[in-house]
């Protein structure tokens, strides 16, 4: 399996540090790729720009370091479960421009929480998601990137039963999983049977802790989910979206030396 990092992890709280300047502490901290992250503020960013995202594909080949995804944070303020039409359209133009951007700096998947608003009943939720990625996935299929849609403990998609619903009903080779254990273990599920039940929907990986600030030191049993993602065939990237604290560069070195020597055995 390969090891990345999310943008935000290498920032200290309200710190502005560029995306250059992260590719750079990236592979110097020994990582192999770093996930892009954008917020509402997504269209004024150099992924949206074709000459941004040439940019950012020439520095990260520069750096030696790959970009294999992008996570569109966008989504917790414009979900496709939102009751407003216009911010349910407003997701699906968030989500063509997410693969043009993808593709643009050669990233292959896309982050996309499953996010919905509390006052949404589950099964609406639910239906709305299905009802947006299918009319989304067209662009990620022509594009020849992949949505993937991340647990973040909404009541519609956070058993993996319900996530393997909404996907398969999309019945898209454009639309997977993008699978967090720490989240399934902050709502109290069995992150082992998630990565048995997901099984090859499961495209790309995050990685935190529950109950701790490193790697090790929380709930979330990390030996036996990678185990277990190697029983199912998993070997794609396990993107850290651990834990800033004050020292993010402490904390990733010390972070991604914990994943080596669970790696390892």
């Amino acid at each position: 399996m390969q090891i990345g990092i999310l943008d935000g992890v290498m920032r200290k709280r309200g710190e502005d540090a560029p995306w250059d300047q992260l590719y750079e502490l990236a592979r110097e901290l020994g990582f192999q790729g770093m996930e892009l992250g954008v917020f509402e503020n997504y269209a004024e960013t150099r992924l949206w720009r074709e000459e941004g995202r040439r940019h950012l594909r020439d520095t990260a080949a520069r750096v030696g370091i790959e970009t294999p995804s992008i996570c569109i944070h966008s989504y917790w303020k414009y979900s496709f479960a939102d009751e407003d039409e216009a911010t349910r359209e407003a997701a699906g133009r968030i989500a063509a421009g997410a693969a043009r951007a993808a593709a643009g700096v050669g990233a292959r998947d896309i982050l996309i929480p499953l996010t919905c608003p509390r006052e949404v009943e589950a099964e609406i939720g639910r239906k709305r998601w299905i009802d947006g990625m299918k009319k989304a996935a067209p662009a990620a299929e022509e594009a020849g990137v992949v949505f993937c849609l991340e647990n973040v403990g909404r009541p519609f998609a956070n058993d993996p039963a319900d996530i393997i619903r909404v996907v398969d009903e999309v019945g898209s080779p454009a639309v997977a999983v993008y699978y967090d254990p720490a989240n399934a273990v902050h709502t109290d599920l069995d992150p082992l049977e998630g990565v048995s039940l997901l099984r090859d929907r499961i495209k790309h990986v995050h990685v935190k802790e529950v109950g701790g600030t490193y790697i090790g030191d929380g709930r979330v049993p990390w030996a036996e989910i990678l185990a277990a993602l190697q029983e199912v065939g998993y070997n794609g990237w396990l993107i850290f979206e651990t834990d800033a604290t004050d020292d993010p560069r402490r904390a990733a070195a010390k972070n991604l030396e914990a994943m080596r020597k669970l790696l390892a055995g």
